[in-house]
């Protein structure tokens, strides 16, 4: 029974050890402690007096760390004072509950997705070599869900294209372009990229990222006097990507992202891309 009882004490302090306290009230704003404890955008906490007697009701409306700022919306809060979680939750507005959601797990959204990429090509001959450059455009279909408060996955699936020309110089024969004739390339991907992305800042309505991750590029279409297009069937690409996802309201968002690829290089050629995508999503 001593056993029991002290444990019992023990397990008390433990939870009164962890739990939130208020550290400094302001203009109706409320800085907390989580000590631990881990809070969203719109949990809400029952401040408690050193007698154990609810004085108020304060609502978190920004995380950062392991510390939180919270809005007194009932009663009163004071320095020193411990909190304690209530089960519901009040109405957030829309930029809260966008970031609520972009930061706890589990949550998913869909999209589309176009893009204009500038890319640059690497051509190599027996005796000379040649850099081509140009633009094309991509749509994509999107998936993204989140692993935990600061990473998710995103998947992107559509056309992908890259298109490049530039005027050959003296000494290069590739295929049959020669030197002071125009060479092209123009090829047609179905793409497939898959990101891992890390919550780097967020703002009532803006999430900022940074990714990696590959690109698998199957061939559509392919085109082109300087390369060898029986041999062009598939591609890999290294992909760095940073995004922005500036959410409108509780369930649409326009997502914003650069991507970096680069072509692994082999014995006739190697590419690189910028791509600059832009679209419009929904949570769910």
């Amino acid at each position: 029974m001593k056993t029991l009882a002290t444990t019992l004490i023990l397990l008390c302090l433990s939870l009164t050890a962890n739990a939130a306290k208020v550290l400094k009230v302001s203009g109706g704003k409320a800085l907390i402690d989580l000590e631990g404890d881990t809070a969203l955008v719109g949990d809400q906490y029952f401040s408690i007096d050193s007698s154990g007697k609810k004085r108020g009701l304060i609502q978190v409306s920004k995380v950062q760390g392991g510390r939180a700022i919270a809005t007194v919306s009932k009663g009163s809060a004071a320095a020193g004072q411990s909190l304690q979680r209530y089960q519901g939750r009040m109405s957030a507005d829309p930029g809260q509950v966008n970031n609520a959601r972009a930061t706890s797990g589990g949550k998913g959204a869909w999209g589309i997705m176009g893009g204009m990429a500038n890319s640059s090509m690497d051509v190599k001959s027996s005796s000379s070599s040649m850099t081509m450059t140009g633009s094309s455009f991509n749509v994509n279909g999107f998936y993204q869900t989140y692993l935990d408060k600061n990473i998710s996955v995103k998947a992107l699936v559509g056309y992908e294209s890259l298109t490049v020309s530039g005027k050959a110089p003296s000494g290069f024969s590739g295929g049959t372009c020669i030197a002071g004739s125009n060479c092209t390339a123009e090829l047609g991907y179905l793409g497939l990229n898959a990101l891992i992305r890390y919550s780097l800042f967020r703002t009532s309505s803006l999430e900022f990222t940074v990714g990696g991750g590959l690109g698998f590029l199957f061939a559509m279409q392919k085109s082109s006097n300087v390369l060898d297009t029986s041999k062009i069937t598939t591609n890999q690409t290294i992909v760095g990507s940073l995004g922005v996802d500036w959410h409108l309201d509780r369930r649409t968002f326009v997502p914003i992202q650069f991507d970096y690829a680069m072509f692994p290089d082999n014995n006739t050629s190697s590419a690189t891309q910028m791509i600059l995508r832009a679209g419009y999503g929904w949570n769910f």
